[in-house]
């Protein structure tokens, strides 16, 4: 795989990861007390970044296989 693919990539899931974490910011969330914590603004935050931080470690590992260290 070459730089230019591997960038290329690397930048739509970014595009497309931004996108997600922008509309649950903007998502108008009300609480429901009978739900707990599901549905509250924390809770869907985390929901939002948690696969992100995931996705960026499993990237950052890519890399380092892909160019050898």
């Amino acid at each position: 795989m070459s730089d230019l693919a591997f960038w290329s990539v690397v930048a739509v899931i970014a595009a497309a990861e931004l996108a997600i974490v922008a509309t649950a910011l903007r998502m108008r969330v009300r609480h429901d007390p009978s739900r707990g914590l599901v549905g509250t603004r924390p809770a869907e935050i985390v929901w939002t970044l948690l696969p992100t931080a995931l996705l960026v470690a499993v990237v950052v590992y890519s890399y380092r296989l892909w160019r050898g260290g």
